[in-house]
């Protein structure tokens, strides 16, 4: 169907081209003073004023033959950059799907720390790029920090990293990391707004100034994590363990939460 209609725009082009040079022919020939025929005035006209009259009328045909030229140009630019356009945006759409391809193969890799760290900061340039990848991104990192940080000790660097940008930008859907053990991690200022952190372990985190707005805490644990000037308005607590936690008086708690009866200490 493409096929048919290039052709069939091919041949009004063709049509349009020889029409306009017939024109321009017929001016240079018969057709000023065909037209000037029409005129009841051109009986009284003399052979000098014939001439004139005839060469304006010339004029006249050429310069509408030129914005007839000139509207075409400016069609043909048009449909050109919007061709480019679009090849721009298929070449682009390619590189990202290449890129994320080899991203996630990147992060698979189990031998590998170096790659594997590759893999994130990839992730982290594409959420950067292409906006519209951003929930797929939250998905696989948030997979990816969950089964790295299941195991007792020190957060691995490349989990590390990942949490890093996952708590770095506002996602248009929850960060999903619900029963990860992110104990000691430090996630000063998080972004995690909306987030699934059901049953996390984030005792001993750094939490100052983090935004946990309508955050999943219930069954969470944050013993001892510092929750200086943190955001938790609308968040669910419901079963979550903050003895000796840290607060001040910009600390923001869901309605009706008193912290002190939870065991949450002032800073």
């Amino acid at each position: 169907m493409r096929g048919v209609f290039r052709t069939v725009g091919w041949v009004s082009i063709g049509l349009a081209a020889t029409a306009l040079v017939m024109l321009v022919a017929a001016a240079f020939g018969s057709l000023p003073s065909w037209l000037l025929g029409f005129s009841p005035a051109a009986a009284r006209l003399g052979a000098n004023e014939q001439i004139l009259a005839e060469g304006a009328i010339r004029t006249a045909l050429l310069q509408a033959v030129g914005g007839i030229l000139l509207v075409f140009g400016a069609v043909t630019a048009w449909r050109q950059m919007l061709i480019a356009r679009g090849q721009q945006r298929i070449g682009r759409r390619a590189a990202v799907t290449e890129a994320f391809a080899k991203a996630v193969e990147q992060l698979a890799n189990d031998d590998a720390v170096a790659l594997r760290l590759g893999g994130v900061y990839a992730m982290d340039r594409i959420a950067d790029d292409d906006p519209t990848e951003r929930p797929r991104i939250a998905e696989i990192l948030s997979a990816f920090v969950r089964d790295g940080a299941c195991a007792d000790g020190e957060l691995p660097r490349d989990v590390r990293a990942g949490l890093q940008v996952l708590t770095r930008r506002d996602w248009t859907v929850g960060v999903d990391l619900a029963g990860a053990r992110l104990t000691g991690a430090r996630l000063p200022t998080a972004r995690l707004a909306n987030a699934f952190l059901a049953g996390t372990d984030l005792s001993d985190t750094t939490l100052r100034g983090a935004v946990l707005r309508g955050a999943d805490l219930s069954d969470a644990d944050l013993r001892r994590a510092d929750l200086s000037a943190a955001d938790l308005r609308e968040a669910t607590l419901a079963g979550a363990r903050l003895s000796a936690a840290v607060a001040d008086a910009s600390t923001r708690w869901p309605d009706g939460f008193v912290p002190a009866e939870h065991g949450v200490r002032s800073g």
